[in-house]
């Protein structure tokens, strides 16, 4: 405070002297403000209070002095509150200084004008801009008042600047005064500006002063962007601050850091235009900043300044490239024109690139040009986008190197910003590289830079696709061309010559095999091959350098060879592939671990549809590379921790697969996790195949194809369109439709995509090899559980796919699963031209698959198939066998073995003695020498590189070659006392089995998966060749094969105590092996039984048992008896694996083990299963029937084997069974009876439930992954399962099944026929001349009966009937042929009338007897009639020849056994005795002879009669009051028109596929109608008026629309008469109303597709009144087609269809009769009913008629009884007629 007392003493003695004191009083003022300013204390207000007093006293005499004193007040009073801020809390003052500080100086009016005057007056004193006479004057007093204005304008700018965010928020009203701010502001600069000499410029900008003219321009910019006035002004001396030539480096930099502030303010603000004016003027500054230090630099200026780096330059290049960006930003969004911006920009980016060669481009800058460009071109809707050479080449302040550099950073540009629109960045990408080319890099010193071009042309062209992949590989060549001569002219090239060469030859042979993706590429001395030799030679060689700046490209490039070639399955040069990836990841020096773990996640350690996940050749070269770590237990298991959430193992179990599917959603992005959950789901689904799990695994597998599925679209572009294929199948065309492949290509935005260190690597080509892989996968999946449709579409497209793309070991494992397909179906010619194709694709590229394990297990397979080809075309039933297909499939079969025995599976490297056994094998291979069909001039499949003699077939007995001991001993080794050949034999004798005649094989018949017999090949005349079809030959191998496999227990064991890398790829193998070795071995033995060879079945199968588990070599096992060993494979299994070829195993086992049963004691059996009883047999059997609940057709074979077994318990005495099982004989055989039938369908409501279950929870729920909606699997009811999870759990889930059936009986048909039927015939002791069995089960909660009925007779028709057809018609007339829905089944045997009444009856139906039927009208209802009783007659003959008097156990009731005391005092004997066995066992099996069976029936007629006499609720006549029944038919028998047998025709009867089909109906239904009812009903009731109906459609028939249009309009339905709807308009109506009407030709499939209809989640009734709109068409082993299976799986409750073809008129008046029936209940549904004795509303009334009980009502409508009458059928369950809410008009 002394100095301030000082002052004012001091201004009362300059008082005395005015005009000597004033300037030193003056400067005395200017000290104690300035100090007062930078004091901590606060001293501004009391001085400036004390200023402006003395201002008051001096005003009147001193006028100059006091407006320098008012300046200095102000200063003062202005920045007061800044100075308190120092210290204090900052936010706070600055949140106060505006309001408080700033906002009080300016609302001081009388401040402001004394201020305002002051700077005016001292203006004037000092005449700033004029011309003052008096210099010294002027000196004298300019000096005191700059001080003074600049001290206020200081004060005042820095608490503007300091408080800039504040201010620009303000409302613009609160500022009124601030214009006279900015005229002090501007005072000031023009003063500095225009009065101060040099000297006092520099040095008012030197030391502490340097930023005071900086931070006035700006604070004075800043105020009138504010307020938008003096704009112009303020601009201009911003502009004339930053071009100044006494400019500092600070005050630059202060410049456009504050510039730029204001920038960012303003466009947050949303003030655009204010925003570019400031942000203008900052990129104006950084550029001047940028070039005063780029000279700074290049003179080595001795200036103190931390900027002169070249580092730190080429930051602030960046920086200010970064900002004029942003300026670009903001000027297309204002409109403002961007090319002056960029050009000046440029410029001056050029001076410094001048001086200082090294600086960056700026990058930020031009792609931002880039970006505007696109924008601007969008705009204008223009192709033609503008260069930056169009706008710079005239320029010349730009140097044509720098030019050069800014095209090439373009170039890049366009590149890197391709996603804008990829085709306009290629387009401009290619015209700037045709300048540089053109005007740039003509000189020889610019080699280099133009190779680089020309690779940067081909990347370009490339993109292009095949249309200028020529182009593409011609500059590739000149550039390598060109590199070859900077290389050869200077050998000690640097590395990135080294590099662009690498570059080039990488992309030669990748544009090579693009250009033709199917060719020969990996010929040995193709171009591909050499280019990528040339490539590894340069990258491997010790003069290579490291280069980072292509370290991502050439990596990818890499990749892509690897990947390339591991879908190709060539491997040959994937170790030195290898070697580079090594070197590469150990530039970046990543940890070992985490290389494998890149490569394993990107599945590039393998081959497509490799078993192992890393090969052996990459094992090889880490070895070469970390010698050390390749056998370090502790570093494989590092590296299985690493990979742990990939890896599924034979260990894993599904709650460790959903913590790793959570865990890779949540830790990795969601585009490199759709890969690897995609590889974890395929793996999982694997591992759930193989122990059995087919539905989890099928939706592992969909769900991996899903997401594989969403990676190829983004990778490939491919077009498609609907194609037919034509088949002759014997006489019969088959069309198959299907999508086709017109294009498929990599797309042109992912042809040199860049890696990614975050997420996945990825190629096109391991993307197309994983989707490929899932393909197979759900394809095979689909095909294990029927679902025919879907399996033959996936694997058809694969196939195609792999065709086009030239991926031979894809092609042949589609065509391998397509043939077993077809095979299945029974087609057999198109199951061979696909084996054919499989083997001529694999002969051809046996070169190209490198691993010969994979190949091994392809030709495996292959021969394996086509053997099961010829024994199934053999086995067939409908034409005569012949033996040549037998001699075939055993050679086929034999030389699959000899494959699978010769190759070393454990080891990558073969012996000597190996390899030449291969040769052996390799020479006799089908692939050299043998065809299926005969040989034709364009079909053969013979290998042009082997030319092996074929000599004819000589006796085993005159056929004697040695071989050396050592031999022997290698190949055979631990022989057992059974071999009594060497393998070598074996394997030489092979090349004499296959015959000259081989190639002459049948292209006929039928087929059935099942064994024939040894009774239908002596049939046959099989024994007359018994030496060519024994399986003697095949003992030596089969011994060899098992015995040198290690005991699976003992594997196991050692794989999870090890938990090695390398264990868990040998186990891997192992299991493929083994599986492939099982499904061979099965074949082979029942090749052995259908040669009559039991006892060499036998030994085969038993020999089998080693694969899984051995006695003679575990140490474990040695004590174990067979029945131990054979039980250990149903059951515990390690790792429960290879579940469905154990269960195959165990079944084929059983099923030959009761084959010898007849034969026991004549020494023709095998003493080892001799041992076997039937309650080892039946727990054996139930132990397959767990092991394989999930795989339709195996379990259909086991289930009905375990009925017939215990059926047949009751009969024979050898058959005994356990104490717990008698007494429950029936209970058993009817369960598993009902669980052969539909066994495909229910494996498809299965998982179409588990399907919509996890939609819905992936629409629930965020997490779309199956961690959570998979547990749906599980959660299902029990009733719908087919079998439980556990072989202790059965019994339970038996009891459990038959209290949940309904409450009505259920009837399950079935016929056993083929080897099933032959095994019972002969178990029973009966003649050839049963030719099937009935099996037949009546189901209820309390009662089940079975009876197994053998069928005599052979229902044909009469001679009159064929003959009379042929008056009218001759089939071969027609144009179209009639299709019989079931091609060829054991129906057409027994009775062939059927299919001659439905044949004659479609061709006397059709359409071409329009003309005739009108002249000859009587003759033509003749044969109607004719056909309509012969069909009446067929019906009666099933219920009297086949059923006889059981067809009493069809009735809804079984007869009341409460009488039957009564009853037995009336019988004689053996009429107690026969009472006895049905009332007791409740099963029987019918007489083996017709006379014994005619006796029979006669005492069983008697009983019934009598046992039914006895019965209140019978009413044989009136079958209408009858309880309802379901019958559940096997699709062999589901053709036959059981519900108008005598006995049923007027019962309510209704049919479903399977019982479970039954339950998931009642299920769904009983929970849609919680919607409408509060109490669930038993079963489900509709509203018949709440419908929709379909009316002629096609508009082609009149007389069912007159006869419907007026009734449906009377009733005020809803529906479409005339027109066709939409699938959408349909599927609503099905899922919105009760009763769907379909009156028009076929099922109405053609206008909503069956698999539309499986997708509804609720479903009508349907009355489907078109032609065999209820026929289901059989698919072989498969699930048939059919409109009423697809309504089922949608959930209909009720179908109402035809069996086959119908008239209009009579189908009318049936569907007219159930429509008006079912009116007339509704109208009677609310009146009471008279049984229901106690009325209660809570419950629905169970007497009432439903749906099906008016059917035979109906029929009796139609003329034609049976032909017309019998066609309706009733699919689903019993259904109520109610009346819902009151309809609205």
């Amino acid at each position: 405070m002394s100095w301030i007392l000082w002052l004012m003493s001091a201004s009362f003695t300059w008082q005395v002297g005015v005009e000597e004191t004033t300037p030193g009083f003056l400067e005395l003022v200017c000290y104690c403000a300035n100090k007062c300013h930078s004091s901590t204390v606060s001293l501004c207000d009391p001085v400036a209070e004390h200023l402006s007093r003395l201002a008051d006293t001096f005003r009147a005499d001193f006028p100059f002095i006091t407006s320098v004193l008012t300046l200095y007040a102000s200063g003062l009073l202005a920045s007061s509150s800044h100075d308190q801020s120092k210290g204090k809390d900052i936010e706070k003052c600055r949140n106060t200084l505006p309001r408080y500080a700033l906002q009080n100086f300016l609302n001081n009016k009388k401040q402001c004008q004394q201020m305002a005057a002051s700077i005016n007056l001292l203006n004037d004193h000092s005449d700033i801009g004029g011309k003052v006479k008096n210099s010294q004057h002027k000196e004298s007093s300019h000096g005191p008042y700059w001080e003074a204005l600049k001290f206020f304008c200081q004060s005042l700018a820095d608490s503007i600047y300091f408080n800039r965010k504040e201010i620009l928020s303000e409302a613009e009203s609160s500022w009124d005064d601030l214009n006279i701010i900015q005229y002090a502001f501007h005072e000031f600069c023009n003063i500095f500006l225009q009065c101060l000499s040099a000297t006092e410029k520099e040095r008012e900008t030197s030391g502490d002063n340097h930023r005071v003219i900086s931070v006035v321009a700006v604070a004075a910019l800043m105020l009138s962007l504010k307020t938008n006035q003096y704009i112009k002004e303020s601009t201009l001396l911003v502009k004339q601050v930053i071009s100044a030539e006494w400019v500092s480096v600070k005050r630059l930099k202060y410049l456009y850091v504050s510039l730029n502030n204001l920038a960012v303010i303003f466009t947050r603000k949303k003030r655009p235009k204010e925003a570019i004016k400031a942000l203008k003027l900052c990129c104006k500054a950084s550029w001047n900043y940028v070039a005063y230090l780029s000279r700074m630099h290049v003179e080595k200026s001795h200036v103190s300044c931390d900027d002169l780096s070249e580092k730190a330059i080429a930051e602030f290049i960046m920086e200010a490239s970064q900002k004029v960006a942003f300026l670009l930003q903001l000027n297309q969004e204002s409109n403002f024109k961007i090319n002056g911006i960029i050009k000046k920009s440029l410029i001056c980016w050029s001076v410094s690139e001048n001086l200082i060669a090294t600086v960056p481009t700026p990058v930020s800058l031009i792609k931002e040009w880039v970006k505007v460009q696109y924008l601007m071109l969008k705009d204008a809707d223009t192709e033609h986008g503008m260069m930056l050479y169009s706008l710079l080449s005239s320029c010349k302040e730009i140097s044509k190197k720098t030019l050069g550099k800014i095209l090439e950073e373009e170039l890049l540009s366009y590149e890197t910003q391709s996603y804008l629109n990829p085709r306009y960045c290629l387009r401009m990408r290619l015209q700037i590289i045709d300048i540089l080319l053109e005007e740039f890099y003509i000189a020889k010193d610019s080699n280099l830079k133009k190779s680089r071009i020309l690779i940067e042309k081909g990347k370009v062209l490339r993109v292009h696709g095949l249309a200028r992949l020529d182009e593409c590989v011609q500059c590739l060549s000149d550039a390598i061309s060109t590199l070859k001569l900077i290389y050869g002219a200077k050998k000690s090239c640097s590395s990135r010559v080294h590099q662009l060469l690498i570059h080039a030859y990488l992309l030669h042979a990748l544009c090579t095999q693009e250009a033709s993706p199917n060719s020969m590429v990996l010929s040995p001395k193709s171009d591909f091959l050499n280019d990528i030799h040339a490539a590894l030679d340069l990258y491997l060689s010790s003069d290579h350098g490291h280069a980072d700046e292509q370290y991502e490209d050439m990596l990818f490039l890499w990749y892509q060879l690897i990947d390339f070639l591991s879908i190709k399955g060539y491997l040959e040069i994937h170790p030195r592939l290898y070697d580079v990836v090594m070197k590469l990841f150990n530039e970046k020096n990543f940890p070992l671990a985490k290389t494998i773990s890149e490569l394993w996640k990107n599945r590039r350690l393998s081959h497509g549809l490799c078993a192992s996940p890393v090969n052996h050749m990459f094992i090889d070269t880490f070895a070469k590379h970390q010698s050390q770590f390749s056998t370090s237990t502790k570093f494989w298991r590092t590296c299985m921790e690493e990979l742990k959430p990939l890896i599924v193992g034979f260990h894993h179990i599904n709650t460790e697969i959903k913590q790793a599917a959570s865990c890779l959603i949540s830790s990795v992005p969601q585009s490199s996790s759709f890969f690897r959950l995609s590889n974890l789901y395929y793996d999982s689904s694997a591992r759930l195949v193989s122990s059995g799990h087919m539905i989890e695994a099928l939706a592992y597998a969909k769900e991996a194809h899903s997401l594989r599925s969403k990676l190829l679209k983004q990778n490939f572009e491919y077009s498609v369109e609907k194609m037919t294929e034509t088949f002759d199948e014997d006489g019969r065309i088959i069309e198959k439709t299907y999508y086709g492949i017109q294009t498929f290509k990599v797309a042109d935005s992912l042809v040199a995509k860049g890696c990614d260190y975050e997420g996945c690597t990825l190629t096109p080509w391991n993307v197309l090899s994983c989707y490929l892989e899932s393909l197979l996968q759900v394809g095979m999946i689909h095909e294990i559980l029927g679902n025919v449709l879907d399996a033959e579409m996936l694997l058809r497209w694969g196939r195609n796919i792999s065709r086009i793309q030239g991926l031979p070991h894809f092609e042949v494992s589609f065509s391998v699963m397509l043939g077993k397909l077809y095979r299945k179906q029974k087609l057999w010619n198109v199951a061979e031209k696909e084996l054919s194709s499989a083997k001529k694709t694999l002969a051809s590229n046996v070169d190209v698959v490198s691993c010969k394990r994979c190949l091994c297990m392809l030709e495996s397979s292959i021969n394996q198939q086509i053997g099961d080809l010829f024994l199934s075309r053999f086995s067939s039933t409908g034409e005569s066998p012949s033996m040549k297909m037998l001699v075939d499939a055993k050679s086929f079969y034999k030389l699959a073995l000899d494959k699978l025995n010769v190759f070393n599976w454990r080891t990558s490297n073969s012996t000597s003695e190996e390899a030449r056994l291969e040769q052996v094998i390799s020479r006799e291979s089908p692939l050299s020498s043998c065809v299926i069909n005969p040989p034709k001039a364009n079909d053969t499949l013979s290998n042009a590189k082997a030319e092996t003699k074929i000599e004819p077939r000589r006796s085993r007995r005159t056929k004697k070659e040695v071989k050396p001991a050592s031999q022997i001993q290698e190949v055979v080794c631990n022989r057992n006392r059974r071999i009594t050949r060497s393998t070598l034999r074996s394997l030489v004798k092979t090349e004499e089995i296959v015959s000259a005649d081989r190639h002459n094989a049948p292209t006929a018949g039928s087929a059935t998966d099942h064994l024939s017999t040894a009774a239908v090949g002596s049939e046959h005349n099989v024994a007359s060749s018994e030496s060519e079809c024994s399986a003697a030959d095949f003992r030596n191998g089969i011994s060899s094969l098992c015995n040198k496999m290690k005991c699976w227990h003992c594997l196991y064991t050692e794989a999870v105590d090890c938990s090695t890398l390398n264990n868990f790829i040998h186990m891997n193998w192992e299991l493929v092996y083994r599986s492939l070795c099982l499904r061979l071995l099965v074949s082979i033995g029942k090749f052995s039984g259908i040669c009559g060879n039991v006892h060499e079945a036998q030994e085969i199968l038993l020999e089998s048992l080693s694969v899984l588990r051995k006695k003679s070599s575990c140490s474990n096992c040695s004590s174990d008896s067979l029945i131990f060993l054979i039980e250990s494979i149903g059951k515990h299994f390690p790792g429960d694996a290879l579940a469905v070829q154990r269960a195959s195993l165990l079944y084929y086992i059983c099923w030959f083990t009761l084959k010898s049963y007849p034969h026991q004691g004549t020494g023709n059996i095998c003493c080892e299963l001799s041992c076997i009883g039937t309650v080892k047999i039946v727990s054996l059997l139930k132990m397959s029937f767990i092991l394989c609940r999930e795989v339709p057709l195996l379990f259909k074979k086991i289930c009905r084997l375990l009925a017939g077994v215990y059926v047949l318990s009751t009969s024979l005495k050898q058959f005994s069974l356990s104490p717990g099982e008698e007494g429950s004989e029936s209970q058993w055989a009817s369960f598993f009876h009902q669980a052969s039938l539909g066994t495909d369908l229910n494996q498809q409501i299965i998982s179409g439930m588990v399907q919509k279950k996890q939609s819905q929870s992936a629409t629930n729920s965020e997490d779309s992954s199956l961690s959570n909606s998979i547990s749906t699997i599980l959660d299902l009811a029990g009733s719908i399962r087919t079998a439980p999870e556990s072989y202790e759990d059965l019994e339970e889930f038996v009891l459990r099944f038959f209290q949940g059936l309904p409450s009505i009986p259920v009837i399950c048909i079935s016929l056993v026929s083929g080897s099933d039927a032959s095994l019972f015939r002969e178990l029973l002791h009966w003649s050839h001349n049963v030719r099937a069995f009935i099996l037949l089960s009546h189901l209820s909660s309390d009662n089940q009966h079975v009876i197994l009925l053998p069928v005599y007779e052979t229902l044909e028709a009469s001679d009159d009937d064929a003959s009379s057809s042929s008056v009218v018609f001759n089939w071969k007339d027609f144009d179209k042929q009639w299709k019989c829905p079931w091609v060829s089944t054991v129906i057409d045997e027994i009775a062939p009338v059927f299919r001659h009444v439905l044949e004659r009856n479609y061709y006397s139906s059709s359409e071409h007897f329009l003309e005739y039927i009108k002249k000859n009208t009587s003759l033509w209802w003749r044969q109607r009639n004719r056909l309509d009783q012969c069909l009446s007659k067929f019906l009666q003959d099933m219920e009297d020849l086949w059923l006889g008097t059981w067809k009493y156990l069809l009735l809804g009731e079984w007869p009341d056994c409460s009488h039957l005391d009564t009853i037995e005092k009336n019988l004689f004997e053996d009429e107690e005795h026969l009472l006895q066995l049905v009332v007791t066992k409740k099963c029987y099996v019918g007489q083996g002879s017709e006379a014994s069976s005619s006796e029979f029936e006669s005492k069983m007629h008697t009983l019934f009669k009598r046992m039914l006499e006895m019965s209140d609720n019978f009413d044989e006549d009136e079958g209408i009051t009858r309880k309802p029944i379901i019958l559940v038919l096997d699709f062999d028998v589901q053709m036959l028109p059981w519900e108008n047998l005598p006995i049923l025709r007027n019962q309510e009867v209704y049919r479903m596929p399977s019982v479970g089909s039954i339950f998931a109906t009642l299920d769904r239904c009983c929970q849609n109608e919680e919607q409408f009812e509060t109490n669930i009903p038993a079963f489900p009731s509709i509203d018949p008026l709440d419908s929709y109906y379909l009316l002629n459609p096609d508009g082609d028939l009149r007389t069912t629309q007159l006869e419907f249009e007026s009734w449906f309009k009377d009733q005020n339905i809803e529906g479409k008469i005339g027109t066709v709807p939409t699938v959408q308009e349909l599927s609503l109506a099905l899922k919105n109303h009760d009763l769907f009407v379909y009156c028009g030709h076929g099922s109405g499939t053609q206008y909503i597709p069956g698999h539309q209809i499986e997708k509804l989640d609720t479903c009508a009734a349907t009355l489907l009144l078109g032609c065999s709109s209820g026929s289901l068409y059989l698919k072989g082993c498969y699930l048939p087609e059919g409109a009423p299976i697809s309504y089922i799986l949608a959930g209909s409750p009720v179908i109402v269809a035809n069996l086959w073809e119908v008239t209009d008129k009579d189908i009318d008046r049936f569907g007219k009769a159930m429509l008006n029936a079912w009116l007339r209940e509704r109208s009677a549904a609310s009146s009471k009913c008279d049984q229901c004795i106690v009325p209660n509303k809570s419950k629905k009334c169970s007497h009432r008629p439903r749906i099906g009980s008016f059917m035979g009502q109906a029929r009796d409508a139609c003329t034609l009884g049976f032909l017309i009458g019998a066609s309706p059928v009733c699919y689903g369950v019993p259904t109520g007629i109610i009346k819902r809410k009151k309809r609205t008009a």
